[in-house]
């Protein structure tokens, strides 16, 4: 049977069952289509290219609970929403290394040392808390992703995104407890 010849519908109850062919099929149809809208939204091929697959991984990953009518407009949807919350990953990380390089040049030396060593402990006590959790974590914070938008980046449940930042919010309040301490005293003193 030929499977080009097959609707979308039939592939994607195909899917459902793990028909790697109707997979492959879909993915021959939509990619490059996928691909020039990604691609023209964002003028970055390497972006394009990796939301595009992340559309794809997600689809194979999550076939069997799937509830999609028209997988064409689900597909465009997923692209809207991938482009659209990669570009406002990008404005916010910007602007985050745009206020940190203001704030450090505008800090005078013991403010750039004590903002040096914050990074360091905060580096530090990420690196002590176990990959997952780190991931969510640097996810939601630092690349401000939603719960729900990690969950589906990571193949987690929103419970299990939730747990993970709690977890993780817990462990870097105890690693950063004492480097508050002592700069808070050292603020103190100087008054």
């Amino acid at each position: 049977m030929n499977l080009h010849l097959l609707t979308d519908d039939i592939l994607l109850r195909l899917l459902k069952a793990s028909d790697e062919k109707a997979f492959r099929v879909l993915y021959e149809r939509y990619w490059k289509r996928l691909f020039a809208v990604a691609c023209y939204k964002l003028k970055n091929r390497e972006a394009a290219e990796e939301i595009v697959q992340n559309i794809f991984v997600s689809l194979w990953e999550k076939r069997a609970d799937l509830q999609i009518e028209k997988l064409e407009e689900y597909l465009f949807t997923a692209v809207k929403y991938k482009v659209i919350n990669y570009v406002e990953s990008l404005l916010v990380r910007q602007a985050g290394q745009k206020q940190l390089a203001g704030a450090i040049t505008d800090a005078s030396t013991e403010d750039t040392i004590i903002i040096n060593d914050l990074h360091n402990a905060i580096q530090q006590a990420l690196s002590c808390l176990p990959p997952k959790t780190r991931e969510v974590f640097t996810l939601s914070r630092f690349e401000k992703y939603s719960v729900k938008d990690i969950a589906q980046h990571l193949n987690l449940t929103e419970k299990a995104v939730e747990y993970h930042i709690t977890r993780s919010l817990k462990q870097m309040r105890i690693s950063l407890k004492d480097f508050i301490v002592i700069n808070t005293l050292a603020i103190l003193i100087c008054l």
